[in-house]
Parts: structure tokens; sequence; C-alpha cells
């Protein structure tokens, strides 16, 4: 493949998965030398990829919505017609949505690079570039805090749009005021909400931008996560990979675990601690052991993510409501390469099958309805 091309990648949100896709824009640079690659992302996750050396123009798509599948197949047939226009020589979408679902194995940065049709062979670290001045408003926030004096430095995510955990703003002041009293040790509260705290070890990260606060990572010394956007761009390479306890719902539509991501691409997990079944109390044990002894704490605390197959279910009806059967055989393949035969994948494959009549009316009944309640 050594053509100039102009070429197209479609990852539309969310933060994190756009951080697995810069693999993808990467490796497109080897595979197509020369080639032009524009990105087609949503206004809100654009600057995950400003000044990303591998993209050469960004384009801005805000016709779909989470979700909204009938917009994305809509989007989809409007850059084929682009292709066949001339105006791409090649189009690439790793977006997670429509028949690219059928990429998931339980795993979301493994069905992002399936869903590129070449093997993915270069460094799979996220790549960020941040400018002078957002690694300058970082360092100012160190020193408005006076992050150097403490002993250690918890950044602390919460809240999280993956929808992997349920941590409240009032939860996580609670945990930071527990996690504060034992020692020299200071907690940046990190999401989009303010928080306004009387203690000054209690820290508003909000104040920084989410690139921003890739920067920020490198003067924290522990990260307490829920495997979303502040997680992952915690191991790009404008970040620093933290010792980490994360906090799941196992049973979460789109999990994406920590261990199982690293696992799947040979990241050693030696320093990833993982809590499905906790409260504010055990938070905060296992965090203070942690920075006391993360090896002890692991052997303590560590809960193993059950292996359970709920998202095929979904898949498969939204496959069927297409009747996408090939983009089904492809969910199929693609699990079996992982899991082999496994029997509860199957049932859930099957369920998927018996449960589609009942639920296809139910959703129509209930959209109808909705729609009429609305309009009255």
């Amino acid at each position: 493949m050594t053509t100039k091309a102009n070429i197209l990648l479609v990852q539309l949100y969310s933060n994190g998965d756009c951080l697995y896709a810069t693999a993808v824009a990467r490796q497109i640079k080897v595979d197509f030398p020369g080639c032009h690659l524009t990105w087609a992302i949503a206004s809100f996750c654009k600057s995950i990829i400003a000044g990303n050396p591998f993209v050469d123009e960004i384009m801005e798509i805000n016709s779909v919505a989470k979700n909204d599948v009938v917009a994305f197949r809509r989007l989809k047939i409007e850059i084929t017609s682009w292709k066949t226009q001339g105006r791409f020589d090649e189009v690439f979408i790793t977006h997670n949505a429509d028949t690219n679902q059928a990429y998931y194995d339980g795993c979301i940065r493994s069905s992002i690079l399936k869903a590129y049709p070449f093997p993915v062979k270069v460094n799979l670290q996220p790549v960020l570039h941040l400018s002078a001045l957002e690694k300058q408003h970082a360092a100012a926030f160190v020193e408005k805090y006076q992050l150097k004096s403490y002993q250690q430095v918890i950044l602390f995510e919460y809240a999280p749009l993956s929808g992997q955990s349920n941590m409240s703003k009032d939860d996580a002041i609670q945990i930071a005021e527990k996690i504060v009293a034992n020692g020299n040790f200071a907690v940046i509260l990190s999401s989009a909400n303010k928080v306004h705290h009387p203690n000054q070890a209690i820290i508003d990260g909000s104040a920084l931008s989410f690139r921003e606060t890739a920067h920020l990572t490198n003067f924290c010394t522990f990260l307490l996560g829920s495997s979303s956007g502040i997680t992952w761009v915690s191991t790009s390479d404008a970040g620093k990979q933290l010792p980490m306890i994360q906090l799941l719902n196992p049973y979460s539509n789109w999990l994406n675990s920590i261990s199982r991501d690293f696992e799947r691409f040979g990241i050693d997990t030696k320093n990833v601690i993982e809590l499905i079944d906790y409260n504010n109390e055990v938070i905060v044990a296992s965090v203070v052991s942690a920075l006391a002894n993360f090896s002890q704490a692991k052997k303590q605390y560590n809960q193993v993510i059950p292996l359970h197959f709920k998202t095929t279910r979904s898949i498969v009806y939204n496959l069927l409501c297409y009747l996408e059967f090939k983009a089904i055989l492809t969910h199929i393949k693609v699990n079996r390469e992982v899991y082999g035969n496994n029997i509860s994948f199957f049932k859930e494959v099957l369920m998927g099958f018996l449960i589609f009549p009942f639920r296809l009316i139910f959703n129509i009944w209930r959209k109808n309805f909705v729609g009429t309640r609305k309009k009255m």
C-alpha cells in the first residue's frame, strides 16, 4: 500500500474511545504512506485529537447523538456517497455503533482495533499532543494547591460518562474527607462538577480541562478511577500511568475493565486493583492500604471481574433490528477467538433471538405511547 490517498477515519466519541483510535490513525499513516488523513469526530471530543501528528484534518460531525443508530446509519450512507464521488479514497469506521458493535468482545479497545480491516502493529499507547499553554495551566494548578507538599496526591475520577460506576459527588466528597484524614494526603476530585470544600486538601479538579488533567497526572501519585476518560488519559503519552484502584459495576452494558484490557494487550496489571463489591468504608480502607503497600493491598482487596456476556444479548437484538445477520456471525466469530465455545456466550446469543420480537413490540409501543403523550 504505497499510493497516496485521501483517507477518512470515523470515530465520533467518546474521549476514551477516541484515545484508543489514535493507534488506528498511526497505523493508517504506516499503511498508506503520505496519505491525507481526515478524522470525523463529534465537536465535544475534537480536542482529544488537536495537534495529533497523525491527523491532517478534523471534520466535525454533530448530527449523531449517542445511541442514535438511525442517525449513525444515515451518516454511513452519506459517507459512502462521499467515497463514490471521489472525495475519499478509503473510509474506515471504527466507531462502536451499528454493525461495529459486533466486534465487542468484553474490551472496547480491541473492538475499535478490530473495526480497522488491517493488522494494527504500531505502538498502541494513546497519543495526546499537549500545547505548552496547557502544560503551563496544569503546572500553575500544581503550584496553586501546593501539591508537591503532600506525601500522596490522589486523582479521583467520579461521575463518569462511561456508565461503569455510579459514584456520586456526595459520596466522592465523603470518601475524600476520610482519605485525607489518614495522612498528609491530597485528593483532587476530577469531573465536570465543581466542588467547594473547606479542607484545602480536597481540591476541585474541574478547573482543568480533560487535556490539562492528562498533564496533571505527572504530579499525582495515585488514581482512584472508574475506567472512564480520566483513567485512560493517564495511560496516554501525555500522562503518567499511576498505581490505581478502579471502582466498577461488573454488569454495566459496556464493561471495559482495566485488568481485562491490560491483559489483552500485554500490559502489566501489578499496579491495578479493581473493586466491584464495595461501599465507602471499603474504598477508603483499600486506598489507605494501597498507599502504604500496594502489593499487599492488592492481595487483600482486588476482586476478579466476573466473565459474563450480558451485552451480547443487546448486540444481537440491535443487529436483528436491521437484519444484520452477517454482523451477528462476526460477533460470534470474534468472541469464539477469545473465549472458545463458551456455553454462557451462546446462551446469550440465543436469548437475543428469543427476546427479539417481544422487545421490538415493547419498544415500538413505548415509542408511540411516549410520542403520543408528548403531543398531548
